[in-house]
This record gives C-alpha cells, sequence and structure tokens, in this order.
C-alpha cells in the first residue's frame, strides 16, 4: 500500500467508501492477532464445530454450499453446530437452519467480525472453497482444515512459473480435495504439500451437476422463460483474459472481442442466427473474475447472457443448470473437466492457445491430450461445434471415456464419500 494507490482507491470509490475500505482492512488486521492468539491460549478445539467459508462475495455458492446442504439434509447440524461465514450477512436473515450461524467475513470492505476469528480459531473443521482469508490463521490443536478448492483445469500453477502469483497460505491444509489422480500430481506440486494430504474424490458441487431430477424446461424457464421442450442447450464458459486480479500472465492477452473466435458483434449475430436455425440455446456465463464484457443480448433471439445476480435472484445453482446442458464451451478452465462426467459434448475454444501457453502455460506437459473433445481455433470450427450440438454428432465420445479413469475418481455420492473420509 503507497500513497497513490490510497489516492486511487478515494478517487474510484469516494471519500466513505474509500475511507471504510481502509478502516475495516486496518481493523481486520488489528484484530486477528489480539482474537486469534487469546483464543488459542484460553480455548481448545470444539470437535462439534464446522466452519464453511467460500469466496469473497460469493458467499452461497459452489462446494462449500453443497457439503454444507448435505450435512444438513443428513441432519449433521444436530451433532454440530455449523458457522457459515459470509460476506453480506443480511442476505441470510430468512435462511434458518437449527444450529446454524452466518458470520460476517470479508464483506464489500475486507470487514472480518472478530467471532470468525474465535470460530475460525476453535473448529474441529474448518472447510474453504478458494482461501482460508487467514481467518484460521490461529487455530487449535486438533483442527482440520480441508481445502475444498474451485476446480483443476489446465491453467499453469507450478511455483516455478513466474506469471501468476503465489500465496504460502494456500498450502496450510492438511487436505486438499481435487476430481482425480492425475491432478494430485499436479496439485501436490502446485501446493508444494505431501501426495497423501491430496483427497482425489471429486468436488461436492459434483452431485447438484448429475443429480437426475435437475429439469432442463424447469431451470431456462426459469432462468430465461423458455418454454421450448426441444431446445439443445449450450453452455459457454470462457476462462477470465482480463482481470482485476495482479500479477497473472494472461491479463496482457489481447483478443479481438469479448470472446475468443469471435472477431465483433457481427459475429455473435451469425451465431444467434445459427442457434435458431438449430433450436439451441446459447447461454454465455462470464467467469467471476473477468472484466471487460459488455454482455449485452440485445437483438438475440437464441442467445442469453447469465450472471452470478442472475442466479441469485432465479436461486438456481449454476452446476445444476451446467448438468443439464447438451452441450459445453469452454477453453483452460476446470468446468470442462467437470464436465466430462456428463459425457457429453465438449467444445475447447483455443484461439489463444500459444498466447495462453507463453503468457500463463499449461499444468500439463500436452495439454490437448487432456481435453477429449473439438478444438476450436476459428470462428467457422465455432459454428460448426454447435451445428454437431444441434444435430446431435457426438464426435469424441470415445476420448472422453479414455481420458476419464485419469481425471476423475468417482462417478456419484461426492459428498457422503467426502464425509466418510473425513470422520464426520
Amino acid at each position: 500500500m503507497n500513497i497513490q494507490s490510497i489516492k486511487k482507491k478515494l478517487k474510484e470509490e469516494g471519500l466513505f467508501h474509500g475511507g471504510m475500505y481502509y478502516f475495516c482492512h486496518f481493523f481486520s488486521k488489528v484484530s486477528l492477532p489480539l482474537v486469534g492468539k487469546w483464543t488459542v491460549n484460553h480455548r481448545s478445539v470444539c470437535e462439534t464445530r464446522i466452519v464453511f467459508k467460500n469466496r469473497e462475495m460469493q458467499d452461497f455458492t459452489d462446494n462449500a454450499r453443497a457439503l454444507f446442504e448435505y450435512l444438513v439434509e443428513k441432519g449433521y447440524n444436530e451433532k454440530y453446530q455449523i458457522i457459515y461465514m459470509v460476506s453480506e450477512k443480511k442476505k441470510f436473515k430468512y435462511r434458518k437452519y437449527k444450529n446454524v450461524k452466518f458470520v460476517t467475513a470479508e464483506n464489500r470492505y475486507g470487514w472480518n467480525s472478530p467471532r470468525a476469528y474465535y470460530y475460525g480459531a476453535t473448529a474441529k473443521y474448518f472447510f474453504y472453497t478458494n482461501n482460508s482469508a487467514d481467518l484460521n490463521r490461529y487455530h487449535c490443536p486438533g483442527q482440520v482444515t480441508v481445502n475444498l478448492w474451485h476446480g483443476c483445469g489446465y491453467k499453469g500453477a507450478t511455483r516455478a512459473n513466474k506469471n501468476i502469483p503465489h500465496s504460502d497460505s494456500m498450502s496450510y491444509f492438511d487436505y486438499a480435495v481435487v476430481p482425480g489422480p492425475v491432478f494430485a500430481e499436479t496439485k501436490s506440486e502446485y501446493w508444494q504439500c505431501p501426495k497423501d494430504k491430496i483427497l482425489p474424490l471429486g468436488y461436492p458441487r459434483y452431485d447438484w451437476m448429475l443429480d437426475k431430477d435437475n429439469n432442463k424446461t424447469e431451470l431456462l424457464d426459469k432462468l430465461f422463460g423458455w418454454k421450448d421442450e426441444e431446445t439443445k442447450a449450450v453452455i459457454w464458459m470462457p476462462t477470465f483474459r482480463k482481470s482485476s486480479l495482479t500479477g497473472y500472465g494472461e491479463n496482457d492477452i489481447e483478443l479481438p472481442y469479448e470472446l475468443p473466435a469471435v472477431e465483433g458483434p457481427g459475429d455473435m449475430k451469425k451465431l444467434d442466427d445459427l442457434c435458431r436455425d438449430k433450436n439451441i440455446l446459447l447461454m454465455i456465463k462470464k467467469h467471476p473474475l473477468q472484466i471487460g464484457w459488455s454482455g449485452s443480448q440485445e437483438g438475440f433471439t437464441n442467445i442469453r447472457y447469465v450472471t452470478e445476480e442472475l442466479l441469485e435472484s432465479k436461486d438456481v445453482l449454476l452446476y445444476r443448470l451446467v448438468g443439464v446442458c447438451d452441450g459445453l464451451l469452454s477453453d483452460y478452465s476446470s468446468i470442462a473437466v467437470d464436465y466430462i462426467l456428463l459425457d457429453r459434448p465438449i467444445g475447447f475454444v483455443l484461439t489463444d492457445f500459444e498466447m495462453y501457453k507463453n503468457a500463463r502455460g499449461f499444468v500439463f506437459e500436452d495439454p490437448l491430450k487432456y481435453m477429449p473433445g473439438e478444438k476450436i481455433y476459428d470462428f467457422s470450427q465455432l459454428k460448426a461445434f454447435l451445428a454437431h450440438v444441434g444435430d446431435g454428432e457426438d464426435l469424441f465420445a470415445e476420448e472422453r471415456h479414455q481420458v476419464l479413469p485419469e481425471m476423475h475418481s468417482c462417478t456419484d455420492n461426492y459428498r457422503k464419500r467426502l464425509a466418510e473420509q473425513l470422520g464426520l
């Protein structure tokens, strides 16, 4: 932090909000050792307390929510007190669960309630999906810290990689969850931890994605008022290139348009025409870290943009939506790895493959080996993939079946397996 960054923050957010940001960060930083050290010295681990922590401002999503819901459904909250740390506590005043508390952590100003540090220090189990935000830096002996993580994809992630930032705190866990055997290798190198800390059990959110009760017609109607039961649904989930985060090499990648393989609005119109002709609903989901997108769907009949705000307002879980899709478009993102479990067509949009290789790199020496789907390097191949999905053609089924055992360990009951593995 320097005077220039402070001036920039105050200019962008105004005196009040900028001042609150620095006050809350300062108070949280000061209170962490005070509360944490006192708790460790005067309290012991509570054998019947579980803490969940998701990514900031994305409170009730992803693996943390998936595991939390399972524990509540199965009555674990009869035995355990569950603490769910959230950025916007007011959103949860109507969510009532027995023996569950919502506690403020990482709000929009960076504020952490002292209670968050106390619960983070005394919990028997501390689960997080992105990082722990140091909420359990000080913890009582006997705590089990579990990194549920947010996905294993193709992006380079070794300690030697100078094009991504590293944090030693990311390695402070007892166990971390990955999809399958090949990622036990890559993540043990990334986190510099023994492989016996890596649990290749698959993610809790997979139970949402694979739920046979997911209904495509109901979900599309709920989100968009789309009622055509014959429609093929394709979701496009590119990883970020430009983000507000610093230190990532892919921030230097320049694309002609906000989506790879697309040159501009004219191409988007052509995609819309093709989707209408093939009765495809193309849903485009921006990466949470991506900046600089217009996200305009004005004038489109068969293209819709999916946002975090839309999903939250309609109470639709992203992985339930993914689970009803007939095809996926992605690139180097972990969603492509997850989608392999559905055994449906995947299109890998790789127009910036060489740029990405130089800017960020890949976790695999030969990433294409682990991409069982159509490789898309230009707009014509993008259209061809959509046409194949519309016509019911699946060109890479055999390749998916070949890589599945390496990339995934299980195919059902992910939350139950994890709970049993940890002895809950």
